[in-house]
């Protein structure tokens, strides 16, 4: 009897910490962040912003599509990684980009990003459902 009831009170502190998890995970709010789309690897060791890296052209473009996160630089020079398929971002390394999503532990969990193209914004699609 003593065994089942402290098992259904453990139970029962494991749903309310996975709860407590998914309630804090939800009300994260979402918000606007806009920038430089960089090659997260070639700007935390190199300081690299553009796509061509020195002699390496289209270097950023490779690294994304190799799988190296891409990261947003705002014109305030603050880095954030961004949590989206680096291969969807990286025919953009070195644009302008505006992304949407909530921020978890410093870096962007992307909902939405979209490429300033001659002053007009793209959406990026992320996925092939999307």
């Amino acid at each position: 009897m003593k065994k089942s009831l402290l098992l259904t009170g453990i139970t029962a502190l494991a749903l309310i910490v996975a709860f407590s998890v998914v309630l804090a995970a939800a009300q994260q709010k979402s918000a606007s962040y806009s920038g430089t789309l960089v090659d997260s690897k070639c700007y935390l060791d190199h300081g690299q912003t553009a796509n061509d890296h020195g002699p390496n052209k289209n270097c950023g473009t490779l690294c994304l599509k190799g799988g190296t996160p891409g990261g947003l630089l705002t014109s305030d020079k603050k880095f954030y990684a961004l949590l989206a398929p680096s291969i969807a971002l990286a025919p953009y390394v070195g644009q302008e980009i505006r992304v949407s999503g909530s921020m978890v532990n410093g870096s962007i969990n992307v909902s939405k990003v979209e490429v300033n193209q001659n002053g007009s914004w793209q959406e990026v699609k992320l996925s092939p459902t999307a």
